[in-house]
């Protein structure tokens, strides 16, 4: 796993202790924190994810978020990940047929914000020169756009 460090930014952190961050959805701690409210607040939680990168620059942490709820509305689909954990696969086959083919676009179109100009995340890998993160999110649109086919 290639991973970089950065100053973590969750509210669960205490100071500024530095988190891991992998280049897949799954690999990085303001992602997993957010899990826990996924878990607790259903499909609503992925489509308010998704839609925080509505709008101007977006942080590392929303980038983050709505690229694991972007990995989730393609796992909900049919189309997987590799690495889905074992919770996620339970939460997809509990609440994945709620999503609709508008979920799935709106997950797209997050995800292609990430990867553009206006995107704290894009920058960091960009810096970091790791080719693997935007191959990682590449896979993840192919994913969602087989699910709209």
């Amino acid at each position: 796993m290639s991973a970089i460090l950065v100053p973590a930014s969750s509210g669960n952190r205490k100071g500024n202790q530095a988190g891991a961050w992998g280049y897949l959805p799954f690999e990085n701690d303001d992602a997993l924190d957010w899990l826990d409210e996924l878990e607790a607040g259903g499909v609503d939680v992925i489509r308010g994810a998704l839609a925080k990168t509505n709008g101007g620059y977006v942080g590392a942490q929303e980038d983050s978020i709505a690229i694991v709820a972007a990995d989730i509305t393609a796992a909900c689909q049919g189309n997987p990940s590799g690495d889905l954990p074992e919770h996620v696969a339970d939460w997809v086959a509990a609440h994945g047929a709620e999503l609709t083919p508008e979920d799935v676009e709106l997950a797209l179109e997050a995800v292609g914000r990430v990867a553009g100009e206006k995107s704290e995340l894009a920058e960091l890998w960009d810096d970091a020169d790791e080719p693997e993160w935007r191959e990682s999110l590449d896979d993840l649109s192919e994913r969602l756009r087989a699910a709209l086919r």
